[in-house]
């Protein structure tokens, strides 16, 4: 699997994009936000080594749900769109259906936490 290294203040990816592809820190940290809607931006998580991000994209075709950004020397592996479905195609169709409500279920809490932040 390629690997993406990102310097502090990088940005991964952007929320609102298409998305294709997912992300685990293998050094550093990444900080994961979603704007407001009076313009600014709440923070939802800090994810260090061993985490992934962009995961959703990945399973719902929905557009990024949160910004990623480096807040510090950082390598990631990259996960592609292809890699993920063929692990999800070999794998029982419960779990794919499992991955599809956790991800609604985790788009949901993410608007609400946005939204109880303003």
């Amino acid at each position: 699997m390629e690997t993406r290294g990102l310097l502090a203040g990088q940005i991964l990816f952007s929320e609102g994009e298409a998305g294709d592809k997912a992300y685990v820190v293998k050094k550093g940290k990444l900080k994961v936000s979603r704007k407001t809607e009076d313009g600014g931006s709440h923070n939802l998580a800090h994810v260090s080594v061993g985490s992934i991000v962009g995961e959703m994209a990945l399973i719902d075709d929905k557009p990024r749900a949160a910004t990623v950004v480096a807040l510090e020397e950082s390598t990631v592996l990259v996960i592609t769109k292809e890699e993920f479905q063929t692990r999800v195609d070999r794998s029982d169709k419960v779990v794919a259906l499992l991955l599809q409500t956790f991800v609604n279920r985790l788009r949901q809490q993410a608007d609400l936490i946005v939204q109880l932040s303003q």
